[in-house]
């Protein structure tokens, strides 16, 4: 018997450790120069932005406090999270589920809160089209609405006259992004001064509302922020047209040039935006690899890998990235999806990987239709605009 239990030990050794060889080798296969060319293509991250921030005005939108004391609150959000970020991977594979708890935000919790105002039903969204009819039989409701948010109309105005709005958290999927959604305040506000018959003032505020989206959007960032600002570009423009056409005999201001600049469809690639997508999902990879020490350090030799798991990821955003792939976008064809093959030597090699990387791109070409939809649209908004700009023609002359 004991003979037996022998040789079966030895043959189940030898069975797992020729499986686990067998995995080194796919591993070896699997990450080719497809994969390496992918790699290094989405690692091509724009230069960070320059200039003033106003990621903290968006953020603590709704704080009751001092300019001067936003810019601590936020480093000492970001320092909170960066503590957290650095055992996310290690806690969410013991299972523990703090990594799944929200980070503890000691700077927005020194701030006293600005009394709730709650968004009406009639108030526009980002890409609300014809806000001023949306507000029209609403104007005191609306009025009582825009006056109590007041305050965070004016934080919202101030993020978005800054340089940029890049997000200073590190790179996790539970990083904090500011409230977007408050963005419409600005847009409402324009519409109803146009409704209350102040066009002249309203007109110039539209401009300066799209200007800035566009020159937001320009920034990239993630993909959250890059559809948010195609989107309230999308609405802004909408806006623009709306005010313009109360009073079409009064040309549009000096400073509306960048507002209705021409339209460029490099502004609305999805593949910066995926870059930094990339950059995250590859930190959390890496966190896995490392949490996966110890006892657990059999899961790094058989079912994740962080080098696959980047080579496979970068391969289903790389054809946002090529130079092919963009100018397709630009013609509008949005690159087609690639499913998983879960029979194939990639998906053995690491199947959790294989998994975690195919489990989001069949989304990725829906943004980019997305972002080329909300394109469409300001280009349309921007052209009507220049008819009601251009001279209507006279009289021709007789012969």
């Amino acid at each position: 018997m004991a003979r037996w239990t022998k040789y079966l030990f030895v043959a189940v050794l030898l069975l797992v450790v020729g499986y686990v060889l067998t995995v080194q080798v796919l591993r070896w296969v699997a990450y080719g120069e497809d994969e390496q060319d992918a790699v290094a293509l989405m690692r091509q991250v724009p230069s960070p932005p320059t200039g003033e921030s106003g990621f903290k005005y968006l953020a603590y939108a709704g704080k009751d406090a001092p300019d001067e004391a936003l810019g601590a609150a936020l480093d000492a959000d970001v320092a909170a999270f960066a503590e957290y970020h650095e055992r996310y991977a290690e806690r969410l594979v013991d299972g523990s589920g703090i990594a799944m708890e929200p980070p503890a935000t000691p700077g927005a919790d020194s701030l006293p809160s600005l009394a709730p105002v709650p968004t009406p039903e009639f108030a526009c969204d980002f890409s609300q089209e014809d806000c001023v009819t949306a507000l029209r039989g609403h104007e005191n409701a609306a009025r009582a609405w825009l006056d109590a948010a007041a305050p965070r109309t004016r934080r919202v105005e101030q993020a978005l006259a800054s340089n940029h709005l890049a997000n200073p958290y590190a790179l996790n999927a539970a990083m904090p992004f500011p409230g977007y959604q408050q963005l419409s305040l600005p847009l409402n506000e324009i519409a109803l001064q146009a409704l209350e018959g102040d066009v002249p003032n309203a007109r110039p505020r539209a401009c300066f509302l799209l200007a800035n989206a566009r020159r937001h959007l320009r920034n990239d960032g993630f993909l959250i922020d890059k559809l948010v600002f195609a989107s309230l570009a999308q609405g802004a423009s909408d806006l623009l047209l709306r005010v313009h056409s109360l009073d079409p005999s009064a040309p549009l201001p000096d400073e509306c040039g960048a507002a209705i600049a021409p339209v460029d469809i490099n502004d609305f690639q999805v593949c910066n935006a995926l870059r930094s997508e990339f950059a995250m999902m590859s930190e959390f990879s890496r966190q896995m690899d490392e949490a996966n020490d110890g006892w657990r350090t059999p899961t790094r030799w058989v079912f994740t890998s962080h080098r696959l798991q980047d080579g496979w990821t970068a391969t289903h955003l790389a054809p946002f990235c090529t130079t092919e792939g963009q100018a397709a976008i630009a013609r509008g064809e949005v690159p087609a999806f690639r499913a998983g093959d879960y029979d194939s030597i990639d998906s053995w090699a690491a199947p959790l990987s294989y998994s975690i990387a195919s489990m989001g791109y069949p989304a990725y070409g829906d943004y980019q239709q997305r972002l080329l939809d909300h394109f469409h649209a300001l280009r349309g908004n921007l052209e009507a605009i220049a008819r009601i700009e251009a001279p209507a023609p006279g009289p021709k002359a007789a012969d």
